[in-house]
């Protein structure tokens, strides 16, 4: 129906605004819809504190988003997506606590407002920056290292000393696979 999940708003506050993290982070409006789409997720409950009513949250942390729903809520592409979360990990706004593989998810835990302030990582963000923490993809045998290589397991062709030539008078290689075999009934 939307383009987020069932949320009544977000304050950001001038602290945030002001900040280094916000301003790398505003850059692009895509990841500042990542991270509102997050927000979004968030589960809120009504509690009493003192014969006061507060909102609390309640699945901060666990926050489970499947990135394909993102993407076709958002409208963006799947490495949009992915840099966005990348970035929005790498100042601090959020962090993983699940890295999910083979069709599970990730789990979130934003980290802004609804967290206590010591853990509010974007306040050091440009003194410390949390990029090791990104979700990594598997090793795979693919990429510009690996492009024209054999498994690591396999012979290396070219320190092998093997020809690659094709030689058309050679009878070795021109030979006749056909068998003619009189057989007896």
């Amino acid at each position: 129906k939307g383009k987020y999940c069932k949320f009544f708003g977000i304050t950001l506050k001038k602290e945030l605004l002001e900040s280094d993290a916000w301003a790398r982070v505003s850059k692009s409006p895509k990841i500042v819809e990542v991270f509102f789409y997050l927000w979004s997720c968030l589960q809120w409950t009504k509690i009493k504190i003192r014969k006061k009513k507060a909102w609390t949250v309640t699945n901060n942390g666990d926050i489970e988003v499947s990135t394909v729903k993102m993407r076709d809520k958002l409208g963006v592409t799947k490495a949009t997506c992915t840099n966005a979360i990348h970035l929005l990990i790498e100042v601090g706004l959020i962090r993983l606590t699940r890295e999910g593989r083979n069709k599970i998810c990730h789990k979130y835990k934003i980290l802004y407002d609804v967290v206590n302030t010591n853990e509010q990582r974007w306040k050091k963000y440009p003194d410390k920056n949390w990029k090791d923490e990104c979700p990594k993809s598997p090793n795979n045998l693919v990429g510009k290292k690996t492009q024209f290589k054999s498994h690591p397991n396999t012979v290396n062709r070219k320190t092998d000393n093997q020809s690659n030539t094709v030689y058309p008078n050679n009878s070795i290689s021109l030979t006749n696979h056909t068998v003619k075999d009189d057989f007896e009934e």
